[in-house]
């Protein structure tokens, strides 16, 4: 009897912790979703009312004019009307008098998955289980930190496969915002060579996670059949020649990367080759790639080299901040560093068409404020601030192919638009100071309200982690 007295007490604690427990896992799952959620950096839709830019100055580097007092008008992802055409009824209207409207920024080289090292001896910063929940919610950050630089598109030139192309997808489909991505997906490099090793020592060094950033082929027919897999979806194949001053890591052989290159081009994609010494530039070329990424910094680039790349307009993104970190830094090694920024001149000399890339988040450099170091270094090397402009604009727009869709700011093309402050076509610095940022039609950052306050004075950020903090903070 006593044991049938006390079943029913028994039971009632069951059924409470049975359901305290359910609770708490929904509790906890809804948790998971909200912090998840939050500060994922959502994209726009498509339909919202047209936009019109009024009163702006307009710099386009594709025909080098420049057009006062203006209005743009922007109905979806479009530019619809540019100059003194009337303003639809329906338009949100941004009145950006006294700013500079350039085309959106193009940086031609990031790694939008990568683990940050740090310079002195190549750990990483940041833990695992931080990295990972970055990278399932696809790194809110790095797209934000990219958008406030004036950063529209980016170049992913080895992010794990078939990760990245999904979230190209869903940039497109305006589901996460952040720059557009064009994307080679994994590298191709000799098995344990650049990056493999390096991911190594970040500490990357699950096997699953190298398969999906890099592949590591063979022979010609190993590589033939990893291109045609990938060329269905990718934008074009990136190649890693480069050894990072390393002479002991392993390189793709001229077979191996002539196969690449022919089965790229039979599939109607281009070859972007990663280079560190002259001998890497040589083998590319000779190869048939389109695109180089670095500067040699062993030794000077000779005359035929520059010949044959300003000839056949080879595209060369150069890296520099990216390197000097990585050499001068990393390696010690100033007198390379100074090799690079020698060679860059020389290519800028010779007339070989160059794009601005920042390598993030190579050792040294961070998201969106490494990209302005860039055009710093361009200008330091002998441009103007309009050919800088260009090379972050129309010159990276045509090399992906896409000078009728991007880098301009005219009737037909994308709306990619950013408004800074200042005269950026004579302080190339004045390109940081941004207000208005806006991608695929996109508003993504508006701090046109602050352009109105009295008594301020806006100056380029000069803090190497200042797009890890807020706008507001960075210019305030």
């Amino acid at each position: 009897m006593a044991r049938l007295r006390f079943q029913p007490e028994h039971m009632r604690i069951g059924s409470v912790l049975k359901w305290s427990s359910l609770a708490v896992l929904i509790a906890a799952g809804a948790g998971i979703a909200f912090f998840y959620a939050r500060g994922q950096f959502p994209g726009q839709p498509l339909d919202g009312p047209p936009i019109a830019l009024v009163g702006g100055r307009i710099y386009d580097p594709a025909s080098d004019s420049v057009l006062e007092d203006a209005t743009v008008i922007i109905r979806g992802r479009e530019i619809v009307a540019l100059g003194t055409e009337p303003i639809p009824d329906s338009a949100r209207i941004l009145y950006v008098d006294g700013l500079t409207l350039l085309p959106g920024f193009i940086d031609s080289h990031v790694h939008l998955s990568g683990i940050r090292s740090r310079i002195a001896d190549g750990s990483r910063e940041l833990g695992w289980l931080r990295y990972l929940w970055r990278f399932i919610r696809r790194f809110p950050d790095r797209r934000r930190a990219l958008v406030q630089a004036g950063v529209t598109t980016v170049k992913s030139l080895g992010d794990p496969y078939p990760w990245v192309v999904k979230l190209s997808d869903r940039i497109e489909q305006h589901e996460l915002a952040g720059p557009r991505v064009f994307t080679a997906g994994p590298s191709f490099t000799a098995p344990g060579g650049h990056p493999v090793a390096r991911l190594r020592q970040a500490g990357q060094g699950d096997t699953s996670f190298i398969a999906q950033v890099a592949r590591q082929v063979i022979g010609p027919a190993e590589a033939e059949l990893a291109v045609n897999r990938i060329a269905p979806r990718v934008d074009y194949v990136s190649v890693v020649l480069e050894r990072r001053g390393d002479r002991g890591l392993p390189r793709l052989p001229p077979s191996v990367l002539y196969a690449i290159t022919a089965t790229a081009h039979e599939r109607g994609l281009s070859v972007l080759a990663h280079v560190s010494t002259l001998e890497d530039l040589a083998l590319a070329l000779a190869a048939g790639v389109d695109g180089i990424e670095h500067v040699p910094f062993d030794q000077p680039i000779d005359s035929l080299t520059l010949v044959e790349l300003y000839e056949r307009r080879i595209v060369v993104d150069p890296t520099l901040q990216a390197i000097e970190q990585h050499v001068g830094g990393l390696l010690d090694d100033t007198a390379s560093a100074r090799r690079a920024r020698a060679n860059l001149r020389r290519l800028l000399r010779a007339g070989v068409p160059l794009v601005v890339g920042s390598d993030a988040p190579s050792p040294g450099t961070t998201f969106g404020y490494t990209f302005h170091e860039e055009l710093r270094n361009l200008v330091e090397a002998g441009y103007t601030p309009r050919e800088a402009i260009a090379a972050a604009t129309t010159v990276a727009a045509r090399h992906l192919g896409l000078a009728d869709r991007l880098g301009s700011i005219a009737p037909g093309m994308l709306a990619d638009i950013v408004a800074v402050a200042g005269d950026p076509l004579t302080d190339i610095r004045d390109t940081a100071a941004i207000f208005l940022v806006i991608a695929d039609g996109q508003v993504l950052l508006d701090r046109l309200a602050d352009v109105q306050r009295p008594g301020r004075i806006v100056l380029a950020p000069a803090d190497p982690d200042a797009t890890d903090r807020s706008t507001e903070e960075l210019f305030n």
